[in-house]
């Protein structure tokens, strides 16, 4: 190993210490049984068949921690679109069930989730349908203190074909039983 790669190697977890001590980064410690509810605000759109729209949602998730990078979710969110050519007013209602994994539990808290469940489409032109639906998310919660976060995610779905919606928003997390 040469110098440079040496001191590179020792000084990288030292560099890595500093930074998130500078930043005020603390651990989180989340713990198996721990509990969260969040709701969000968000943008949303969707394509069904030839129509598609574009409007503003509301959500509700409940996520139980299994471990401490692991947690069970519960999601059920509304939406209602104007535009596109969806001809009118159109909503949907979504529900999924799935899995939240934390990548880092920090003052920073970056978060994938992937879950199934049900969409119901209405509204405008369109007859109202229900179909069944795979999401994948992406997120970003910061911890506020250590029974609140804010933050901001990104979700996209399928309704298993070529149709599906684009979710993403901001969301505030209480969390308890951490103890």
């Amino acid at each position: 190993m040469s110098l440079a790669g040496g001191l590179a190697s020792r000084a990288a977890p030292l560099l890595a210490a500093a930074l998130a001590a500078a930043s005020g980064a603390r651990p989180a410690a989340a713990d198996e049984g721990e509990s969260a509810l969040s709701v969000d605000l968000a943008f949303d759109s969707f394509t069904l068949d030839d129509h598609d729209g574009q409007g503003g949602g509301l959500g509700v998730e409940y996520e139980r921690g299994l471990s401490d990078a692991f947690w069970l979710r519960a999601l059920a969110a509304g939406a209602v679109y104007r535009g596109g050519n969806a001809e009118g007013t159109t909503y949907a209602g979504r529900a999924t069930v799935g899995l939240t994994y934390v990548i880092d539990v920090l003052k920073y808290v970056p978060y994938l989730q992937a879950g199934i469940g049900g969409v119901a489409v209405g509204g405008g032109a369109l007859d109202t349908e229900l179909h069944p639906v795979a999401e994948l998310g992406i997120g970003l919660d910061i911890l506020a203190r250590r029974g609140l976060s804010y933050g901001m995610f990104a979700r996209v779905g399928s309704y298993l074909g070529d149709n599906g919606f684009l979710t993403a928003g901001l969301r505030m997390s209480w969390r308890w039983g951490f103890f």
